[in-house]
């Protein structure tokens, strides 16, 4: 199977693909396809990005094929969207549909409307379920393969660990086409019946992501907390499923974004917080891995965030990162660590194995995550969705 990038390097209309052009074109595309970015007991924040200006937008809700509820937007000034639809129904699954004079648009590069999403109200059945994976950033046919197996996997969200998008300099430089071959397009099926969130990767802050002066990703995912954004970036975040707590930490200001301590000061408050049944982390850089290479990337995050993690330790359930490409699962005073760095082909070497790992397999591969009211659950899948580890332990 070819991957999305050979498929795209085999059309000319692809390579040439420039958004400046598509914006004087009467057909409408979505230049950033409708997501859901998050949900709670009764509301829902969705997001989309049109390729030209109109005033003739509708987003259509619907529960069992009955609209509930047509809410217009203007976007005669503005093409990103961020909708939030209120009043709904607790536990509740519900369809969205992005209208443009009456017609679903395509995704950018590619000829089939986006259609309807869908998205489920919290609170959630017990066992909350979620699925992630970091590093797939390339559109290879694998990560298209580990896509689909999530999207079969009946979750009620999907986490990203970084690296969302590799090379982006391929296709002229086109960060739209770039982010819908190797991203909206492979998890298609994913981004259309959960929402999605992410933490931000060191490939996704290269100097070839930047449009308007910021890196395409916060493009890609804006604040939805506004108090939480930092000089208007969503770079950290958190959010809450059931009773549990989740927070999104950018492992990059070790390295080359601002806000370093501003995110240490709220970590800290979110640490403190002891009102949740359990607290799960995820980022980027992991604090240590067995691979054979990346093997001290990873000692500016250790010298800030180990101890913080080690003194909470009866509060958090997991911690989750990636970078290195392979699995690792960890233990260390308390804390477990998982490395999911293996959403693509390109997969490292298992070096000299950190002395507090339990286990490192050196493969593409996939998380579903459990979360019990009294453990969780980590199960890691290859390609081919065998199961490769299992673990679980009290919360």
């Amino acid at each position: 199977m070819k991957s999305l990038v050979a498929l795209a390097a085999s059309y000319p209309f692809l390579r040439r693909f420039n958004p400046i052009f598509a914006q004087s074109q009467t057909t409408q595309q979505f230049f950033i396809p409708p997501t859901t970015l998050h949900v709670t007991e009764n509301s829902a924040m969705l997001y989309f990005r049109l390729s030209a200006y109109t005033d003739d937008v509708e987003v259509i809700i619907t529960q069992d094929g009955i609209e509930v509820e047509r809410v217009p937007v203007d976007a005669t000034k503005q093409l990103r969207q961020l909708v939030t639809i209120e009043n709904l129904d607790k536990s509740t699954i519900y369809q969205a549909e992005i209208l443009v004079g009456g017609q679903s648009p395509s995704l950018v590069g590619q000829g089939e409307a986006w259609g309807s999403i869908s998205f489920r109200t919290q609170p959630y059945e017990w066992p909350i379920r979620f699925a992630a994976l970091g590093d797939s950033g390339f559109g290879d046919a694998v990560t298209l393969r580990l896509a689909e197996h999530i999207a079969q996997a009946d979750i009620d969200f999907f986490i990203h660990l970084g690296d969302v998008v590799y090379n982006s300099d391929e296709n002229d430089n086109d960060l739209w086409l770039n982010w819908a071959l190797k991203y909206y397009g492979p998890f298609r099926n994913v981004l259309c019946q959960t929402p999605h969130y992410v933490a931000v990767g060191n490939h996704d802050r290269e100097g070839t992501t930047l449009l308007d002066g910021q890196s395409f990703i916060y493009w890609a995912f804006p604040p939805y907390n506004a108090d939480e954004a930092f000089e208007g970036r969503r770079q950290w975040s958190s959010f809450v499923v059931n009773d549990v707590q989740f927070l999104s930490l950018d492992s990059q200001v070790f390295y080359t974004d601002p806000g370093r301590a501003e995110q240490n000061q709220w970590l800290d408050e979110r640490l403190a917080d002891t009102k949740f049944r359990t607290t799960i982390p995820f980022f980027h850089i992991p604090l240590w891995t067995s691979s054979s290479v990346h093997r001290e990337d990873g000692l500016p995050v250790e010298g800030d965030w180990y101890r913080r993690f080690t003194n909470a330790s009866n509060q958090i359930g997991l911690v989750m990162a990636a970078h290195a490409h392979l699995y690792e699962r960890l233990f260390l005073d308390g804390v477990h660590y998982i490395t999911s760095g293996g959403g693509s082909q390109s997969i490292y070497a298992i070096g000299e194995k950190v002395a507090w790992s339990q286990k490192a397999l050196s493969l593409a591969h996939y998380l579903l995550v459990e979360i019990h009211q009294d453990k969780i659950i980590v199960m890691a899948y290859d390609v081919n969705h065998t199961l490769l580890d299992r673990a679980e332990w009290e919360i």
